[in-house]
């Protein structure tokens, strides 16, 4: 395993907004570059920035991603009971999805993993809390049938997507294959990401370079550190930088801290230049940086976005800082939307999809489990 860059050499002086610099280091790098809080109004504002952070991942991922500033504070910023039951649910969660891999594996089934708990257990000392919500597996597409064959015995079934107007938009996934407990959601992917992910980085491409992690005794297959990047790259634009994506852009800041030494930016900046994601490539590199991540970590220079983006970039970065006070309106996503993508036509194509499903909404079930009536 690579060495990890030293964080402490890479020490930056804080900024007079003390408080979000000192929360967002200590997030995205898991250090704290300071020995003390003196101020106590840094002090409560950093206390307030963590109830926000919390209530937009769990309480025991949150308390994870704090501890570090425990000793600073004078005691924990997330509510001990309410992390340890958080703590408690991943566990819960955690064994239910590695079950459930072993379910595939015995079948004679490849899936690769993606996203959660795959990131956990590879980039963090402390994987359990980081395991939240869906099991995301990219399986061959001939193997779709085969893995509802699996588990419709055990009562799974599909739906519980996110409702909207025009209905499930993927082209990558289908809606939650879920268990009858709610505990397990599986994300069936043919593709990595929607698109224009696979224009750059098709599922081929990350069965190619996959690499196998032990979790509990079984042996995953997950993408190798570069195609991570990218796909919460990908997710982070698809989610125009709004807080549904902040999962993402930590676990690259701590996948930079861990291992960023080792990657190939020529891969990366190559395959997000082809997937049409290098303008949000760029402007997620400036916002690390701008959120605190010391610029020793980032593998060049970040340079954020200018012009109309730019205007939008700031407004990001503000929300960032702020840890998501408000929620953004339509208007304002979809603003995101045409002032980040890398060409007109990147814009034009998605929402053409979005347009359609006014018309038609998909409900995003497999045609493999309509053949088999589970529609």
């Amino acid at each position: 395993m690579p060495a990890r860059i030293d964080v402490a050499s890479a020490r930056e002086p804080l900024s007079p907004d003390a408080a979000s610099l000192l929360l967002w280091r200590t997030v995205l790098t898991g250090a704290v570059d300071v020995e003390a809080v003196d101020d106590p109004s840094t002090a409560d504002m950093v206390r307030m920035l963590a109830r926000r952070l919390t209530a937009r991942c769990s309480a025991g991922w949150a308390a994870s991603l704090l501890a570090p500033l425990t000793p600073l504070l004078g005691g924990p910023v997330v509510d001990p009971a309410a992390a340890a039951a958080s703590v408690l649910l991943s566990r819960l969660t955690l064994a239910a999805q590695v079950t459930a891999l072993r379910r595939m594996t015995e079948a004679g089934l490849h899936p690769i993993v993606l996203k959660g708990l795959a990131n956990a257990h590879r980039i963090y000392d402390m994987p359990t809390p980081r395991v939240l919500g869906d099991l995301d597996v990219l399986l061959p597409r001939a193997e779709i049938g085969a893995a509802i064959d699996v588990f419709t015995p055990l009562g799974y079934r599909f739906g519980s997507a996110r409702r909207t107007r025009w209905g499930f938009v993927s082209d990558a996934s289908y809606v939650p294959f879920h268990s009858p407990d709610g505990i397990t959601n599986i994300d069936l992917h043919v593709q990595p990401d929607a698109w224009p992910l696979p224009l750059g980085l098709a599922a081929d491409d990350v069965r190619a370079g996959a690499r196998t992690l032990t979790i509990t005794d079984e042996a995953i297959r997950m993408p190798c550190d570069e195609h991570v990047v990218l796909i919460c790259l990908s997710n982070i634009a698809k989610d125009r930088f709004d807080w549904r994506c902040m999962s993402k852009a930590i676990d690259v800041a701590r996948l930079l801290v861990r291992h960023g030494q080792a990657l190939d930016w020529h891969e990366i900046e190559d395959r997000a230049a082809r997937a049409r994601l290098r303008r949000p490539l760029d402007a997620l590199l400036a916002l690390l940086t701008a959120l605190g991540l010391p610029a020793a970590l980032v593998p060049r220079a970040a340079a954020p976005p200018r012009g109309l983006a730019g205007r939008t970039w700031r407004r990001i970065v503000a929300d960032w800082r702020g840890v998501f006070a408000g929620e953004l309106s339509g208007g304002d996503l979809l603003w995101r939307d045409l002032t980040l993508a890398q060409t007109p036509a990147t814009f034009a194509r998605f929402n053409w999809w979005r347009v359609k499903g006014l018309v038609r909404p998909a409900d995003g079930v497999p045609p493999e489990a309509r053949a088999r009536g589970l529609a």
